[in-house]
C-alpha cells in the first residue's frame, strides 16, 4: 500500500514522524511491506519543518508516475492565507478524489479544505482552529472536538497524538485489531 507523507514548509515534523513510526511498525509485526511509505514534495530536496528540521523528500508531486493508496497531510503552527502551499492544494484537488484514503492531521484539514476535497464532508481538527475553519470553509462540516473521525474515505485528527491514532485506525482496517493493538502498546499509547 503506497502511502504518501506530505511536505510543506513549516509543516509539524510529529504530525509526519508519529504516522510513519505506526506504518513501519505495522511493517515489522507484518513480515514484509505491506506499507511502502514516501515523504513527498512539491520539489526534491529538503523540506524544512516547523521545528527547523529538514527532511529530504523521496519524491516529487509532479514526477510520481504511480497512485498513492493514502495520502496523509500533517498541520503546521502556522496554516494560514490561501495563496500559501498553492501546488500542494492544486495537486491535492486533483489527485484526492481518486485516492483511497485521504488523511489529514490538525490543521492540516485547512489544506484539504482549500483544494475542496472536504466540500459536505465531516472534518475535525485541533481544537484551536475549528471555529476558524468553519468559518473560512463554510462547505465543510466541522466538528471540534479532538480525536479522529473517518468520514467515507477522509480521515481526520485533532492533533500530533491523535495523528498516530489515525494510523492506527488504518492499520486496523487493513490489519486487524490485534496488530493495531499491538502497535499501541509498542508505541506506550492506549488503544481507541
Amino acid at each position: 500500500m503506497r502511502i504518501a507523507m506530505l511536505l510543506y514548509a513549516g509543516f509539524q515534523l510529529l504530525e509526519v514522524s508519529g504516522p510513519m513510526d505506526v506504518f513501519h511498525a505495522a511493517n515489522r509485526l507484518y513480515g514484509g511491506a505491506f506499507y511502502e511509505p514516501h515523504l513527498v514534495g512539491a520539489s526534491p530536496g529538503p523540506v524544512l519543518s516547523s521545528n527547523g528540521t529538514a527532511v529530504g523528500t523521496t519524491q516529487c508531486l509532479f514526477e510520481t508516475r504511480k497512485r498513492f493508496d493514502v495520502v496523509v497531510v500533517p498541520g503546521s503552527p502556522v496554516v494560514s492565507s490561501a495563496r500559501e502551499h498553492r501546488e500542494l492544494v492544486m495537486w491535492l484537488g486533483d489527485a484526492g478524489p481518486r485516492t483511497q484514503r485521504l488523511a489529514c492531521i490538525s490543521n492540516g484539514a485547512f489544506l484539504l479544505a482549500r483544494a475542496g476535497v472536504a466540500d459536505r464532508r465531516w472534518l475535525t481538527t485541533h481544537w484551536r482552529d475549528a471555529h476558524r475553519l468553519a468559518a473560512e470553509y463554510p462547505r465543510v462540516h466541522v466538528m471540534s472536538s479532538p480525536g479522529c473521525l473517518k468520514d467515507g474515505n477522509l480521515y481526520s485528527s485533532g492533533g500530533a497524538s491523535a495523528g498516530i491514532h489515525l494510523a492506527l485506525s488504518i492499520v486496523r482496517e487493513d490489519l486487524g485489531a490485534s496488530t493495531a493493538g499491538a502497535i499501541a502498546r509498542r508505541l506506550l499509547m492506549q488503544p481507541r
